[in-house]
């Protein structure tokens, strides 16, 4: 019985990294249209200041789920709380030395950085509400309810 019990989680944390990079894959789609959107409005400059600041938010964002998924919740609650805040923690401090290396290195535009940033946060907050298909989101919770 624990070993099918294993291989259920096993299954489901599959299913929630596989969400997770489905939903990166959103993310970008929508980085590269708020970039291509940028880029009519206020020329490369501003094209490369979206596209940089939805990918410093998809590569946060991934970080944090893919590392949250690695642990049983229901195995070590105490374990895995302590593991969220950690991983928030460190996904604060990856945008910031993103956001960082962006301005050092990439010289961007701060308002289309921010659009592109915040065109990350609209995907994720669509597929909490709706369930994207495949993002594994609105998935799990129909699998949980069962």
């Amino acid at each position: 019985m624990e070993s099918l019990l294993k291989m259920r989680n096993a299954q489901a944390f599959k299913r929630l990294r596989i969400g997770a990079y489905r939903l990166a894959g959103w993310q970008l789609v929508v980085t590269c249209l708020a970039a291509t959107a940028a880029g009519l409005v206020g020329g490369r400059s501003w094209l490369i200041s979206a596209f940089a600041g939805g990918c410093i938010g998809v590569v946060a964002g991934l970080y944090q789920a893919l590392r949250m998924f690695r642990m049983d919740a229901s195995q070590q609650p105490e374990r895995y709380m302590s593991a969220v805040y950690v991983s928030e923690a460190i996904k604060v401090m990856l945008t910031v030395a993103l956001f960082i290396a962006a301005i050092k290195i990439l010289r961007i535009e701060i308002v289309p950085t921010m659009v592109g940033y915040t065109a990350t946060f609209f995907v994720y907050w669509i597929s909490l509400r709706t369930g994207i298909p495949g993002t594994g989101i609105s998935d799990s919770l129909k699998h949980t309810s069962n």
